[in-house]
């Protein structure tokens, strides 16, 4: 590991046999019980370049989960034809930091002095990789796992296709591997929201194919991309922020594709307490008029005013029936401060252990 100057040192699930070609990078237990992974591609997809392997720098942020952090990062350092540095940003969780950290050469380690967010964190480890001459960036959420082959089929169809500026794997549930989280779908923009296409990984194409909008659990660009765009906005703090970027990537005049074959799994919504959590309601709805507001045009925007507001009041009376009435408050008050657009504005209730910024 490398301390910067400032830091403080401190499932095996199986898919059925029909799914190998629509699953690579399965992960199956072994009889010494370590997870061992299948991918039928992996001989003819991964092989180096004549230039030498892909240079990624992934960037991940840390807070609370160091377990899940570390089977992350383990997973990125079993990954085939590339060479990767990991920009590990903790946002000030309690406690030491743990030994295999500092034990890790492949990571570049900071320790930020509160919870700053998931977007200052990605910005702040971007530039502490800025020397190491990469080629690729990748957003990794730190509560997800990524197969074998995963991040240099992401870097080989960029590298194939400069018209892309964004690639994203096929994401699946950490608990169910053979269905979705993510892969891409329609984004509708008068509602702010994407409509999934597949449900399993059986479903996908065999091909990669272009899609309307990037998750920030998983998201390759170019190196300089994400400088060119603006990296990620520090007030959004957490969601929304992929939607942010992949506008912001768009008005370059890059688009975005899923990589079909490239696989994530993901622990969802465990860093943040889930997603009925008051700290994913406030920042969610709050975030949602925020980025429409940046991205919509006037009369889709207008639509877009009708729809939220509409479902606010609906869930208004949804959250009390289903016994979850303290989230109104906190999805009205993310309200009030995305149209107030200050951004900036963090309830201290949510930060019970951080001084409010």
């Amino acid at each position: 590991m490398e301390l910067l100057a400032e830091s403080v040192p401190g499932v095996s699930d199986i898919a059925p046999a029909s799914l190998l070609p629509f699953y690579p990078g399965l992960f199956f237990p072994s009889h010494s019980g370590q997870c061992l992974t299948l991918n039928p591609y992996r001989s003819v997809m991964t092989q180096p370049r004549d230039n030498g392997p892909y240079r990624i720098g992934i960037l991940m942020v840390n807070f609370r989960q160091w377990e899940l952090t570390e089977k992350c990062v383990r997973s990125v350092l079993e990954s085939e034809g590339v060479r990767v540095v990991i920009g590990l940003v903790d946002n000030n969780s309690p406690g030491p930091v743990p030994s295999w950290v500092e034990d890790t050469p492949e990571v570049v380690f900071h320790r930020n002095p509160g919870n700053l967010g998931f977007t200052a964190g990605n910005n702040r480890a971007y530039e502490m990789l800025a020397d190491r001459d990469l080629e690729y960036v990748i957003i990794l959420n730190n509560d997800t796992e990524v197969a074998s082959d995963t991040l240099f089929l992401l870097a080989s169809f960029l590298d194939k296709n400069p018209g892309t500026g964004i690639t994203v794997p096929a994401i699946t549930y950490a608990s169910r591997p053979d269905m979705l989280w993510n892969a891409g779908g329609v984004f509708i923009r008068w509602r702010m929201n994407l409509k999934p296409l597949y449900r399993y990984v059986s479903e996908l194409p065999a091909q990669p194919f272009e899609v309307d909008q990037a998750t920030g659990c998983a998201m390759m660009m170019r190196w300089n991309a994400y400088r060119d765009a603006g990296m990620q906005d520090t007030d959004l703090f957490i969601y929304y922020d992929d939607v942010d970027l992949t506008f912001k990537i768009r008005a370059l005049g890059f688009t975005t594709h899923l990589v079909p074959r490239s696989i994530v799994r993901h622990h969802v919504s465990i860093s943040v307490g889930g997603v009925f959590s008051p700290f994913a309601i406030y920042f969610t709805h709050r975030n949602r008029y925020i980025v429409a507001l940046r991205h919509l045009k006037p009369p889709v925007f207008l639509a877009f005013l009708f729809y939220y507001f509409g479902i606010t009041l609906i869930k208004t009376i949804m959250y009390p029936l289903k016994r979850n009435g303290r989230l109104v408050y906190w999805m009205w008050l993310g309200v009030f401060h995305g149209i107030r657009k200050r951004p900036e504005f963090r309830p201290k209730a949510l930060f019970p252990d951080q001084t409010p910024s």
